[in-house]
């Protein structure tokens, strides 16, 4: 039945990445199912609850509760299973977390020394808010003048202009490989994602997303657009955009002196006056 799914999501032009989830997930809970045919909904908030406890991400909760709801509507449409036990399966919620931004005077450091493949991470990741798996596999021929074409999460597609102190560096890669991938492989290719990760967390002590998230408060901060923040990000919901941000420290000082009692008032100022009800 696995197989005549994977065929259904490449029928349905799923992305490459989001049909690999999609699989590994279902794959995953074959370990403890082997006839998917008989899974309950109980058996499936069970799993759910089990990531609870080991402590998963309330995302990667998410997103595994989304592929059991996509693999059972499809198996039941279809005449797989008799009833859908993913149907009423309860959302997920996403805990809200104080983002995590990398220091600007940390990230310029790092880049003074930086080798020029690091650089070009580091700087993708700060200055074009990309994702890692976006930069990771960016290719030259992505490149439009001062545009980049992404192709982010679903496949989906965004154009992000190219800040003015990341084409140097963008051009300088260009050439020492020839115009292939940005960041080429060991055994061909482009650098895997998890590689990537590890070479910018090394250089700098914080991880690519860090960086986005920095990029993008940057963003808000000197253009106050939001929703020119969320195209450039590529996120589907502005909610997703504003989780992204993090407050102005100072705005955010601001309002916690505002709270303060109001100044005591110069008795001065109200000598000579009546103060009572107007007659």
């Amino acid at each position: 039945m696995i197989n005549t799914y994977r065929t259904y999501l490449l029928s349905r032009g799923r992305a490459a990445g989001t049909i690999h989830r999609r699989l590994a997930d279902i794959e995953k809970l074959t370990l403890w199912h082997p006839d998917l045919r008989a899974v309950t909904t109980q058996d499936l908030e069970s799993h759910l609850a089990a990531m609870f406890v080991a402590g998963l991400q309330s995302e990667t909760r998410k997103n595994v509760r989304a592929s059991y709801r996509v693999f059972y509507s499809w198996a039941h449409k279809h005449g797989h299973i008799a009833s859908n036990p993913a149907a009423d399966l309860e959302p997920i919620k996403i805990r809200e977390r104080v983002t995590r931004l990398a220091p600007d005077d940390v990230t310029q450091i790092a880049l003074i020394g930086a080798p020029l493949r690091e650089r070009g991470m580091i700087l993708l990741a700060r200055l074009a808010c990309l994702r890692l798996s976006e930069f990771s596999c960016l290719h030259a021929r992505d490149r439009e003048r001062d545009v980049l074409r992404i192709r982010g999460k679903g496949d989906k597609e965004r154009l992000v202009f190219i800040n003015d102190e990341l084409m140097p560096t963008l051009l300088e890669l260009e050439a020492v490989n020839g115009g292939g991938f940005y960041f080429p492989g060991r055994y061909g290719g482009h650098v895997h994602p998890q590689a990537a990760n590890k070479i910018v967390t090394r250089c700098t002590g914080w991880n690519p997303h860090s960086f986005r998230h920095a990029g993008a408060t940057a963003a808000y901060r000197a253009t106050r657009d939001l929703r020119a923040v969320q195209v450039m990000l590529g996120h589907a919901s502005m909610v997703t955009t504003q989780r992204y941000l993090r407050v102005d420290e100072d705005a955010a000082r601001a309002v916690s002196q505002a709270t303060s009692f109001p100044k005591p008032v110069d008795i001065g100022t109200y000598r000579g006056l009546t103060i009572g009800r107007a007659a």
